[in-house]
């Protein structure tokens, strides 16, 4: 390995030595902000099980409250009562059955004797007047409830936390004491609900040092002090919560503490783990990363040596790509097709010079434009669609649009896009589009698009585009809530024209109706088609009933206007129509086919035929309308 080095110049070597130097020293600022990460996170997690701890605590002895308060008001009540020791047990016994954790309630008169208790152990001829919550009591005229040292029962010999209350005669003197008794175990076996380890451990200190419960269960330890300890001499002192580094005075382990002091009653709680414990896992971790630290040192020649065949293999790369690349570029400047190439922002990076047989313009003039430059404004969005999904990961896409040259005409294009190898996507791709003029190709497919849906004879919409249509217009007029009017023109006795004048009289008739029609409708979205025969027929969206009439009876005006001589039609001799007209109103719920609406505007037109030819009619009084249309004659 330190051979392959050798080769190297001294500043690439000084180079490497200093990026290995600057790695490793990231390794151990980054282990070292790990640690203190971890260590962090213990810390936290303690204050919080003390936070608990201390919560607990001050439930429990506010338990304690609520019986002994009532505890003594029964007393004051039953003072002068013969059996009140019995009535008073009773209400003890109650007590503790609907209080968690309470071992028992006890009443100890002047003198030290239990006068009453919810224990079942007989406690006659025992006398608590050297416990020292007897003496403090005795002594201080203090009313509210007191928690004691941990003691143990003189009834039935397990440790018990105390909490008392003064008993007073009503003169104020010393009339004895209430207890509530709490199992010390009980409340030792919630602490170790919480997972420290197997060598964590709990602390619970009243405010003045003494220890009222540890777990694990350690004796020696309740009812002492710890009042010199830098806890309370330091910390406490400074703040009710956080953390405490300390070297255990029992086992003598190192230990991460979390401590947290009730703002309520002043009880410390104090939750600490084994440093070594604690860090174990993230000790063994730290090992794996260093080993894995060393052995990518321990690589890092190879990878120099692996860097400078890199470097000569990229080198042949780049002047392959330059060759691939006059390649691609031979290849698409004999194209008739325009290829161009452009990256993920739509910018033309390459064109070829068909641009100027397709665009009219020079490719340097296109470098760096926007692939909407010059197109149609309404395919901008579908254009965008198209770029969109090239970024999100499509690799081929097809687009039709329209794009104006540098003349000023407007010619079609159809482009395919390819989305190049490489990238990471988004715009960071590259993408190839083979463009070619389909201007001709666009123009006779519109010319045959109009020749299918165009009548021959009269130049208007044929029969299939009328119906076409006229579904459109139906399901728009009831989305957008406008009315839609129907027109039906027939020419009076056409018939009789065609056997008078010949059929090709008859055509040109049929050209000169047609081309009123069309001169009468001036809107866009109007439409007028042959429907069959001398039969016409117009749409008029967003026409209302009186709109539809005015609209007909000028078509009839113009019409008569023409005066082309029809002699059988009697009593005017020259060619007439007769118009029928219909009109949808949507409402709210409201349906209609475009069969009966064609069937109201039908009806019309058998209305103005029947009621003498040459007039207008409207439809949809359907009171009046038969249920059998009668034969028009001389049609």
């Amino acid at each position: 390995m330190i051979g392959a080095i050798k080769f190297l110049p001294a500043r690439t070597f000084a180079a490497v030595a200093f990026a290995v130097s600057g790695f490793v020293g990231l390794i151990a600022w980054g282990e070292y902000s790990s640690w203190r990460s971890q260590v962090a996170g213990i810390e936290a997690g303690l204050v919080q099980t003390a936070k608990a701890l201390v919560q607990h605590a001050d439930d429990t002895v506010d338990m304690a409250r609520f019986p002994l308060a009532a505890l003594i008001t029964r007393i004051e009540q039953e003072r002068d009562v013969v059996d009140m020791p019995a009535k008073i047990t009773q209400v003890m016994k109650r007590q503790v059955d609907t209080t968690p954790w309470l071992d028992a309630l006890a009443v100890i008169d002047a003198d030290g004797k239990m006068v009453a208790t919810s224990s079942s152990i007989d406690a006659s001829g025992m006398n608590f007047s050297d416990r020292e919550y007897f003496v403090f009591h005795q002594s201080s005229d203090m009313q509210e409830p007191v928690l004691g040292r941990p003691l143990k029962n003189k009834l039935n010999g397990q440790w018990i936390l105390p909490v008392t209350q003064r008993i007073s005669n009503p003169d104020g003197s010393f009339g004895g004491v209430a207890l509530a008794a709490f199992i010390l175990t009980e409340l030792t076996s919630f602490f170790q609900g919480f997972s420290l380890g197997s060598e964590g451990s709990f602390l619970l200190v009243r405010r003045d040092g003494v220890v009222l419960a540890r777990a694990p269960f350690l004796q020696t330890q309740l009812g002492s002090s710890i009042s010199n300890y830098d806890l309370f001499t330091d910390h406490l002192r400074q703040r009710h919560s956080g953390s405490y580094h300390y070297v255990s005075p029992i086992d003598g382990l190192q230990r991460i503490g979390g401590f947290s002091q009730s703002e309520r009653s002043g009880l410390v709680g104090l939750a600490a783990v084994s440093q070594s414990e604690a860090l174990a896992t993230w000790m063994k971790g730290a090992r794996i990363r260093w080993i894995a630290c060393l052995i990518l040192v321990a690589i890092t020649g190879f990878l120099v040596w692996r860097w400078r065949r890199q470097v000569m293999l990229r080198r042949a790369s780049e002047a392959l790509l330059v060759a691939r690349e006059a390649e691609f570029r031979l290849l698409a400047e004999g194209s008739a097709d325009l290829i161009q190439r452009f990256n993920g922002h739509g910018i033309r990076e390459y064109l070829s010079p068909s641009v100027r047989e397709i665009f009219g313009v020079d490719a340097e003039t296109m470098l760096g434009t926007h692939i909407l430059e010059n197109l149609h404004e309404d395919d901008h969005g579908a254009v965008a669609e198209v770029m969109a999904r090239l970024r999100e990961g499509s690799t081929r896409e097809n687009m039709i649009v329209r794009r104006k040259r540098a003349d000023g005409k407007q010619i079609w294009l159809e482009t395919t896009l390819n989305r190049l190898p490489g990238g990471t996507g988004g715009t960071d791709i590259r993408i190839v589009a083979v463009t070619r003029d389909v201007t001709r190709q666009k123009s006779l497919q519109e010319e045959l698009d109009v020749l299918a849906n165009t009548d021959e004879l009269t130049q208007l919409a044929n029969r299939r585009s009328f119906n076409i249509h006229f579904e459109d217009m139906v399901l728009q007029a009831a989305q957008q809530h406008a009315p839609l009017s129907l027109l039906m023109i027939d020419a009076d006795h056409f018939k009789l024209f065609n056997d008078t004048y010949g059929h090709a009289s008859g055509d040109d008739c049929l050209r000169a109706v047609s081309n009123v029609v069309r001169g009468s409708i001036r809107r866009s979205k109007d439409l007028a088609a042959r429907y069959g025969g001398e039969e016409l027929a117009v749409l008029l969206p967003d026409t209302n009933g009186a709109g539809a009439l005015k609209a007909a009876e000028n078509i009839r005006q113009r019409v008569a206007g023409l005066q082309l001589p029809h002699e059988k039609n009697l009593p005017w001799g020259h060619v007439t129509i007769s118009i029928g007209t219909a009109t949808f109103y949507p409402a709210a719920g409201a349906k209609l086919t475009t069969a009966e609406l064609f069937e109201r505007a039908d009806y019309a037109l058998y209305r103005a035929k029947n009621n003498g030819r040459n007039q207008v009619a409207a439809g949809g009084d359907e009171a009046a309308r038969p249920t059998v249309r009668p034969e028009i004659k001389s049609v």
